[in-house]
């Protein structure tokens, strides 16, 4: 690989997973397209623009805008040119939106699910935190009351006093003794439940997918397909094409859920009815049964978007009570853990001071 062929794949990689440089040029695109100018003109401009008059061309943006502009102008579409400049569901979008000649109503849509999807993001990265901070501030604890000043002073105090601990003695000894395996324990199940959460299929997970971590999970992908969906089909895509381009791009637990919507398309089942009838739960019980109603409306792209958004506020407001009440749970749970160490520690100087004043034998 010489340089320039280096410096292709690092600007193409940067531009790919930095949000807001994308959506800077989505969202100029988006506004010359809908004002009905030419796809080249357009390309054109942006590309002065980003590489500031062809001072700076080695931007990501100019790279990315200098090889569609010589793509579109050798006769390949906008998404063939965008092929690894963007992520994999934002190509499906600006395909559909070829197919459907509505590529300015797509660019904006794909920018309207990143910023939503960006607060679901926030909202779940909150409710997985709060757990892990907890458990590793508790852990903390006890290592360092339990362990640290436990065999400190077994070292050194009084048999009497020693006697007198039995309690925090008792965690002593099984954090010496399991605590390194309990950790690694509970670091290879989140290990394990994180990898999974893409592949493990069937109706048991679904029985899973009701309850956190698999429950965030299911909403996070839950509020992709939806918002995915809305695009398509307010590009005019149709419901059944809409669906596999989403199957297309989809993990095996995504592709499972919309396979199964697909069959219930295929048999004359409009889109509530279809997720409703596979028993998975997804994108959420609720959602299925208000888009089995609103499905039959003419306007359904906007329906489907109006579901998503309401849906998605919703989720966003849950998974904060969520993460307040976990937090103040574990908050609970140190305050008792210190109380009980300090409790213990309180118990052992009144111990001393007992034995020292009763010239007791050590």
């Amino acid at each position: 690989m010489n340089f320039n062929e280096l410096s292709r794949s690092m600007a193409m990689w940067k531009f790919r997973t930095n949000r807001k440089i994308r959506f800077r040029v989505f969202r100029k695109l988006q506004g010359m397209l809908a004002m009905n100018e030419a796809l080249s003109r357009a390309l054109e401009r942006l590309w002065y623009n980003s590489s500031e008059m062809g001072k700076y061309p080695n931007r990501p943006a100019a790279l990315a805008l200098r090889e569609w502009l010589q793509k579109d102008r050798a006769g390949q579409s906008l998404s063939e040119g965008m092929a690894g400049w963007v992520p994999s569901a934002e190509l499906y979008m600006i395909r559909a939106g070829e197919e459907s000649g509505t590529v300015a109503k797509s660019l904006a849509s794909i920018q309207m699910m990143g910023e939503s999807a960006r607060q679901m993001r926030s909202a779940i990265s909150q409710a997985v935190s709060y757990p892990i901070f907890m458990i590793i501030l508790i852990s903390g604890v006890l290592w360092m009351f339990g362990v640290n000043l436990i065999s400190n002073m077994r070292a050194n105090a009084p048999k009497a006093v020693m006697e007198s601990i039995g309690p925090l003695a008792d965690v002593s000894d099984f954090i010496m003794q399991w605590g390194i395996a309990v950790a690694l324990v509970v670091v290879t199940l989140m290990i394990l439940v994180t990898v999974t959460l893409p592949f493990w299929c069937g109706r048991i997970r679904a029985k899973f997918d009701k309850y956190p971590p698999w429950s965030w999970f299911r909403i996070w992908q839950g509020t992709g397909f939806m918002l995915g969906i809305s695009a398509l089909m307010g590009a005019q895509v149709p419901l059944r094409r809409a669906l596999e381009i989403m199957e297309q791009q989809g993990n095996p637990w995504m592709r499972e859920r919309v396979s199964a919507a697909i069959v219930a398309v295929l048999q004359g089942k409009n889109l509530g009815e279809a997720l409703r009838m596979n028993d998975f739960g997804f994108p959420d019980p609720q959602v299925a049964l208000d888009m089995e109603i609103l499905s039959e409306r003419g306007d359904i792209g906007a329906v489907i978007e109006e579901v998503t958004q309401e849906w998605i506020r919703e989720q966003i407001d849950e998974l904060r009570t969520q993460s307040v009440v976990v937090r103040n749970m574990g908050l609970a749970v140190v305050g008792a853990t210190i109380a009980f160490a300090m409790m213990s520690i309180l118990h052992i100087t009144v111990v001393i001071t007992d034995s020292t004043k009763g010239g007791g034998n050590f």
